[in-house]
Parts: C-alpha cells; structure tokens; sequence
C-alpha cells in the first residue's frame, strides 16, 4: 500500500477525494459540537441544570478538544491522517452514543469529554492532508474550504434538528448521530491512503531538523507571533464558537422573542455567511498578497455585527438575518489565521502550528462559554445586581425566565472582545508569500 501511495503525486484529482473524506469528517464533527445549543432548554428540563452548569458539562468538549490540539498536530506530523481520523471519528460517534443514554449531566459531561477527544482530530486532519496533496499557493484557499464545509455541519445542526427533535425526541437525534460516526470512521480507513514516502524528502537543509513531538510544539508556541495570531482567531470564531454552537438561539428566543425554528435558521445564516465567506477570504488574501488586511477588515466589520445583534429585535426578523449573514462574512477571514501560523513556523511543522492555532481558539472558546453562563447566572441571582425580583437557582426553567437584559450583558463579552482582535491584528506581522521572509526562516 505505501509503495503505492508513493507513486501518487500532489496536486492531482485524488487529492480532492483524499481530502474530502476527510472534510466530512470534520461536517460531523461541526455538526456534533452545535447540536448541544439546539437542545438546550430540553437538557436544562432534563436535568434540572443552572446556566453555569449546563454551560460547564457542554464546555467539557472544549476544555478537552483544547489542549488535545497540543497532541494531534505533532502526531499528524510524525505518523499522517489514516489511522488518526478513522480512529477519531470512531471516538466521537462513541461519544454521540453515550451522550443519548446519559442519565444526568456527569453523563452528558462525559459524552462530551470523548466527543471533544474525538474531534480534536478533524479540522487538523483535513488541513493537514491538504499539504500533502496540494502545493502550499494553495494553503488558504485549501483552509477556507474546509472551514465552509464546517459550515454545513452548522446548517445541518440547527433548523433541521430543531425539526427532527420535535418529532422524535432529543434522545433519539442524537443517538442515531453516533451512529453515523461509525460509519464515517469506516469510510475514512477506506478513503484515505497512507502518507507517501516523498513527503518528507520535501524538507532540506534547516527544513530537516528533526523535532520530537513535544520539541516541535514548543518550538511552535514559543513564538509570540503564534499567540498574536491565535488570539485574533479565537476572537473572529467567537460568533460560532459561543453564539451558535451554544447561546446564541436561546438569547435570540428570549431578547428578540423569536420561536425556535426562527432563531436557528438565523444561526444558519451566520453559517451562511461563513459558508460563503471562507473559500472567499483565503481567495482573496492570496490574491492581494495580504493576510494582515482582511484581518484587520474582519475585525471592525464582524465586531460592529455582534454589537447590533445585542439587541435582536431590532432591525426586525429580516434585518437580523441579514445582519448574521454579513457578520459571518466579516468574520470567516479567520480561517486566514491558520495559513498565518503555518507560515509563521517551519514547514515540517505545519501541522503543529495549525493544531497550536486551534488550540488557543477553542481553549477560549470553553473560558468565553462558561463565562457566559456564569455571568448570566449572577445576573438572575444576586440581589446587589438583580434587585427585587430573584429568581430560584435550582429551576429547571431558570434559563426561560432570564430577562432580555440580564442575557445582553452576558453576551456584550463578544462584541467587546472584538475591539481586542483589532488591535491585536494591528500589530501582527504580514506573513503572505512575497511579503516577508518569516516563512522561510521562521524565529519565535
């Protein structure tokens, strides 16, 4: 089989299908980390859960999925995608399995701690098989792609689940996605080869140090340059890390006074806009010869969008779709972020430094969910904030009687962070190919 794999070449058709097996992957995946905001108010009823403690066991995939980010990326370079991504899918459609059957919510914690260790593997794993099948001209474009392919994971998450679970039960939804990982798990080993033996004969003279795989993630983050540019996309990812993958459609309910259906198709839209947006921006960045630009454009675009959604309501139901459309579009240049990272690092660290990338977007992804939750918590029970009129903490349907202004100062901490990515992307370095040297001879 490696003999074979060797007499393929990069750039050519099959690398579309090596990759796109893997991107589906990564669609799963995507789907699997939304699905929670959709059943929300059914798993708070469930189990008689707080905001603070429904936000920490569905955050637990984040607080695992981060810092697994550390491991994979070294292990894609050491051993390749085949038997990392199978496996991993196999993981996650375990967790899907064991999330449908959990009885409280240490179950749902648990459920999620192997969907997170699971999914850890996907964006990286279809990233990664990109730059061994396709030339690195095409690294944006390439990243793009496969972030709007999330997005349909985030489409298929929202509105049609919101049907499915009316019709059967959030049980049984989520039971049947777990088995749809093991399927995918078997279509992987399937699809995707072993990587060549002329993958690493591409690496000469410094590009052929060796790095063990704790070596070469310190080598990685030990650049102040990865943790600019990790922040920055932790911060654009916020709208569909924290607003449509947990909080969003429930704010929209009950700010906007919108219905279910309402409020996740205007999750899709925000998922629309990165559907588009996405191939859109790594074409565009290339083009231009920039990663610093539409960065920086992001920022202030995506940023103004999630002050105005603080009130939902206010543009009308049309206007708010609108409104999530474009500030996906401003807020998909994050993708860029990881072209970014692998040329801020060696290129036999590629694989790394996106995995190190992801790992500071959905570390603060976790800290900004839960933060969410307590602050909404707070609001609801502490007399000195919320005079007069306290709710009871230990309520089932404590998250359906917070007030419009008691969840817009939770949610005011994304726009507000979106004022730290743009100064941030002021003083990142540009990066594109043709612009600088620190791609060739990357320094911490």
């Amino acid at each position: 089989m490696g003999s074979f794999t060797s007499r393929l070449n990069r750039g050519h058709w099959y690398g579309w299908l090596f990759w796109g097996a893997a991107a589906v992957f990564f669609l799963y995946e995507y789907f699997l980390r939304v699905l929670p905001s959709v059943i929300l108010k059914d798993l708070g009823t469930a189990f008689k859960a707080t905001p603070v403690e429904l936000s920490a066991a569905v955050a637990v995939y984040l607080w695992v999925y981060s810092p697994l980010q550390l491991i994979v990326g070294a292990l894609f370079d050491r051993y390749g995608a085949k038997f990392l991504v199978s496996g991993a899918a196999l993981i996650c459609g375990g967790g899907g399995l064991l999330f449908a059957m959990a009885d409280g919510l240490t179950g749902v914690a648990l459920a999620q701690a192997l969907i997170g260790t699971g999914s850890a593997f996907a964006f990286v794993g279809a990233v990664y098989v990109a730059t061994v099948w396709f030339p690195p001209s095409r690294l944006a474009l390439i990243a793009g792609i496969t972030t709007a392919v999330g997005m349909l994971g985030e489409i298929i998450g929202q509105t049609p689940m919101v049907d499915a679970v009316a019709a059967f039960g959030w049980r049984d939804v989520v039971m049947v996605t777990g088995w749809v990982g093991v399927a995918i798990a078997v279509m992987l080993f399937i699809c995707i080869p072993p990587r060549p033996d002329w993958f690493n004969d591409r690496f000469t003279g410094e590009e052929d140090q060796k790095y063990s795989i704790f070596g070469g993630i310190l080598h990685v983050l030990a650049s102040w340059k990865l943790w600019v540019v990790g922040l920055i996309s932790a911060i654009l990812f916020l709208p569909l890390s924290v607003v449509a993958a947990l909080w969003g459609n429930t704010f929209m309910e009950i700010a906007g006074a919108y219905n279910a259906e309402q409020a996740s198709f205007a999750t899709i839209m925000l998922a629309i806009g990165w559907l588009i947006g996405c191939p859109l921006a790594g074409v565009v960045s290339d083009r231009i010869g920039s990663r610093k630009w539409p960065l920086l454009i992001g920022s202030v675009g995506g940023g103004l969008c999630m002050f105005i959604f603080l009130w939902p309501s206010f543009l009308g139901y049309y206007g708010l779709l609108a409104l999530l459309f474009v500030g996906g579009l401003f807020t998909s240049v994050q993708v860029i972020c990881f072209a970014v990272a692998m040329e801020l690092s060696p290129k036999s660290l590629r694989g790394t430094a996106t995995a190190c990338t992801n790992f500071i977007t959905m570390l603060i992804a976790a800290g900004i969910q839960v933060g969410i939750g307590w602050i909404l918590t707070a609001e609801m029970t502490m007399p000195a904030v919320h005079r007069g009129q306290k709710h009871i903490a230990k309520t089932a349907d404590m998250i359906k009687n917070s007030t419009p202004e008691e969840f817009r100062w939770a949610i005011a901490m994304v726009p507000a962070l979106f004022v730290v990515a743009f100064v941030l992307c002021l003083i990142l370095p540009e990066t594109a190919p043709g612009k600088t040297s620190t791609q060739e001879n990357p320094t911490p």
